[in-house]
């Protein structure tokens, strides 16, 4: 395991302190946490993280995005400054940016989209810092509670290392000279202007390309259609955090199968790209969430899913 320091930020001047590292940094990696991501008007950023190599070696910086905090001082390095922002699947985390705060992060380094453009097939961060960095990352924070304050030892644990494990793998990649650059699509720039809404969401080149399924005139990508199959065939069982999550280290079962299915049982699948293509079958009425938190499909859903189903 790599030493690093954590440092935890919930007032302004510490925020400010924040802008000042980050501006004079070199390089530094960017994760964030969120609550409600299946919802968009409920949807809020819970945590951001940024990792940086400092003096006395690699630094956490967290700040609290639910203390009240105006997260406007945040803009000018991540906006201006012309150091690397490495993102594992900015997809999901620049786009959240973006949505919630108007902040257009570059330049974007992206470590899946490097990863996968090199002709890696497991992509996923857990897969990434296992297989170059011999960091195993316990999981089992992701269907934590990050609404919660404080968040406990473990939360900020398992948040910190995500961010130093994108700054150690942009590091690596780098050295060998590998492609991660990423900007955020024209469409994602409008909504956040608050133009007329566009429905359709950010992707990242996180999985294999395969021939569009047209469904209500947009596309369901392999992902979406085992998703929207493990919910139609297992409804009410799964709370949108657990399915997110267990698609990409429980490939067992009916589940499973239906991920090696659409997806390919080669490709591993991250946390991000399962909540970007929940959040979207929610988006589109293809499933919906029950007074008791699971998700259900809805009859429209049903009938898509059968339709390329048989």
């Amino acid at each position: 395991m790599v030493e690093h320091q954590i440092k935890f930020i919930d007032r302004r001047d510490g925020l400010i302190e924040v802008a000042g590292w980050l501006d004079r940094a070199t390089a530094f990696a960017l994760d964030i946490e969120t609550i409600n991501w299946w919802n968009r008007e409920a949807e809020r950023v819970s945590l951001l993280q940024f990792a940086l190599r400092m003096d006395t070696g690699p630094v956490v910086l967290m700040v609290d995005a639910l203390s009240g905090i105006d997260l406007e001082a945040l803009r000018r390095p991540l906006e201006l400054g012309m150091q690397i922002k490495a993102i594992h699947n900015a997809g999901f985390d620049a786009v959240k940016l973006m949505r919630h705060y108007g902040i257009a992060t570059s330049p974007i380094h992206d470590t899946m989209l490097a990863a996968r453009r090199s002709g890696e097939k497991r992509c996923s961060l857990k897969a990434q810092a296992e297989t170059h960095l011999g960091i195993t990352l316990d999981k089992g924070e992701q269907r934590g509670d990050w609404a919660r304050r404080p968040l406990s030892a473990q939360q900020l644990s398992y948040a910190a290392l995500d961010a130093l494990c994108t700054l150690l793998l942009y590091e690596k990649q780098a050295a060998l000279g590998l492609a991660g650059d990423y900007q955020l699509k024209p469409h994602v720039q409008r909504e956040a202007a608050n133009m007329p809404e566009i429905v359709s969401i950010e992707r990242s080149d996180a999985l294999p390309a395969e021939p569009s399924r047209l469904m209500s005139g947009s596309e369901l990508t392999s992902l979406g259609s085992a998703l929207l199959g493990i919910v139609n065939e297992l409804d009410g069982r799964y709370s949108p955090e657990q399915l997110a999550a267990s698609v990409g280290s429980e490939r067992i079962g009916l589940a499973g199968w239906l991920v090696d299915r659409y997806v390919g049982s080669d490709v591993d699948v991250d946390e991000g790209s399962a909540r970007e293509e929940i959040e979207l079958l929610c988006c589109r009425g293809f499933v919906q969430l029950s007074e008791s938190r699971r998700l259900e499909v809805t009859e429209e859903g049903r009938q898509t899913y059968h339709s390329f189903k048989s």
